[in-house]
């Protein structure tokens, strides 16, 4: 794998601009992640994305809010592809269904990524990624503005989404995260607050009540001073994870179940994942067996799903006991 630095990347894009360009990203797409790719795709005259299994709701609605819709997103490997991109990622493993079909692609593939850096032994990667931007919607966004590529009312609102989704409410951000965001609101004609409600989507009243009971229902536990909220949900457990760590929360883990599957959404406070080493992400993707299912996503956001509904609370205790472990044994990193 070859690490480059910002010219090469834009060097890179260049050289493919009229080629036939595959998109992708993580395992159950986030907001950065899919805002990244769609906005990514306007560069180039033969590009197409694909998610290796879907996206997530928060992800789906700024694109029906946007007006741009999901029907853009495939699910299926481009193959004849000149050029593979993986963005907001840096690993095949966290690509789900994709892994092996990425570990066996002969043509270049390309990672835009702003996570640390995970070497891989493939001569035909090339990466890009750096820690100093808070998301791959801001480097994307940095690529189109200096390349002179027109972001559009609905791009940027999706861009400024993308950045916004990954600052964990502006505590992990950069001082260009604060001059980016400002510029694409501006384009986009909309304020902060604006952004925040169609962000935020504000459901029924019976939603949030629902959303409400499960926290008060929730269990928590105390583990080396990390706390922790935990249990089922009745609506979106994703939401109710989000919701765990604004109320106070160190991490979080909720599910629910509907006929087929059950799915699980857990969340962390930023700059634990670094102090304890641990990433939401790889835990999910390790546990996601138990329920016969797949998992995946980011440090301090991630999910997983499957089938065997019965085992939720055998996943439910080990994802516990893995975070319990962590913290009491770990040496937190000095950063």
């Amino acid at each position: 794998m070859k690490q480059i630095a910002l010219n090469s990347l834009k060097e890179i894009l260049r050289s493919y601009k009229d080629k036939r360009i595959l998109l992708t990203f993580h395992s159950i797409g986030d907001t950065d992640s899919v805002a990244s790719a769609v906005a990514l795709q306007k560069y180039f005259k033969n590009a197409t994305i694909a998610t290796p299994d879907f996206i997530t709701s928060n992800s789906r609605r700024m694109l029906e809010h946007t007006g741009i819709g999901e029907k853009l997103i495939k699910k299926e490997f481009d193959a004849n592809a000149e050029l593979v991109i993986l963005l907001d990622v840096n690993n095949f493993e966290d690509c789900g269904n994709f892994k092996s079909r990425l570990e066996n692609h002969p043509r270049t593939i390309l990672i835009i990524d702003h996570h640390t850096s995970t070497p891989m032994a493939k001569e035909n990667v090339i990466s890009f990624n750096d820690e100093s931007y808070n998301s791959a919607s801001s480097i994307v966004y940095e690529i189109l503005k200096s390349s002179n590529i027109n972001i559009d009312k609905r791009l940027a609102t999706l861009l400024a989404a993308g950045i916004l989704s990954d600052s964990a409410e502006l505590r992990n951000s950069f001082p260009k995260t604060f001059v980016q965001l400002g510029e694409l609101l501006g384009r986009a004609k909309m304020s902060y607050p604006s952004l925040l409600l169609e962000m935020q989507h504000i459901a029924s009243p019976e939603t949030r009540e629902g959303f409400i009971e499960d926290l008060f229902k929730s269990n928590i536990s105390i583990s080396s001073g990390v706390l922790m909220l935990y249990g089922k949900s009745k609506f979106h457990a994703n939401t109710t994870a989000d919701n765990a760590i604004k109320i106070g929360a160190d991490a979080a883990i909720f599910y629910s179940t509907n006929k087929k599957e059950v799915s699980f959404s857990t969340r962390l406070r930023p700059t634990l994942d670094s102090k304890y080493d641990i990433h939401l992400g790889r835990i999910m993707k390790e546990l996601a067996p138990i329920i016969g299912g797949q998992g995946g996503g980011h440090p301090c956001a991630a999910g997983a799903y499957g089938p065997s509904i019965q085992n939720a609370s055998k996943f439910l205790a080990s994802f516990i006991s893995v975070i319990n472990n962590k913290v009491e044994t770990a040496r937190p990193n000095k950063k």
